[in-house]
């Protein structure tokens, strides 16, 4: 398995990118690129994400991990945090939970197996980083 870093954080020229700019980013590239992640069953690092508990997948009919009622997929949302800043992050409903998947792990016998689905994969960061370019360029009129 090829190892990636998770991002969790990226800086933009605030002289040029602005808050709605940054905003709209994380909504159109970041939550999206997350939910297909999950939906996938690709984690944020390119791996897989762990297969479910043969319990879970006998109580759920299926072995999609992260994927019950789908509450989870439409609880992340994107927020100003401050002059030139935007958070993503998931609503209080599911934020608990995800943090144990992906924090915590989850313990088997075989030992903790964790779900990394939650940051900023290498296709989001460059799609970020091209949207950013653009928006530099017709500000700049290049």
């Amino acid at each position: 398995m090829i190892k990636t870093e998770i991002r969790n954080r990226m800086n933009f020229p605030t002289e040029f990118i602005t808050q709605e700019d940054l905003l709209e980013m994380a909504e159109r590239i970041v939550i999206p690129d997350i939910q297909k992640g999950i939906h996938s069953g690709i984690a944020i690092d390119e791996g897989s994400l762990p297969m479910n508990d043969p319990k879970t997948i006998k109580r759920k009919g299926d072995n999609r991990p992260l994927i019950d009622t789908g509450t989870l997929l439409g609880a992340f949302i994107a927020r100003n945090k401050g002059k030139g800043s935007v958070m993503v992050t998931i609503g209080p409903e599911r934020l608990d939970i995800a943090g144990y998947l992906q924090i915590d792990g989850i313990k088997t016998n075989q030992g903790l197996k964790f779900y990394k689905f939650f940051g900023i994969s290498k296709d989001a960061e460059n799609l970020m980083i091209a949207s950013a370019r653009n928006k530099i360029d017709k500000v700049t009129k290049r």
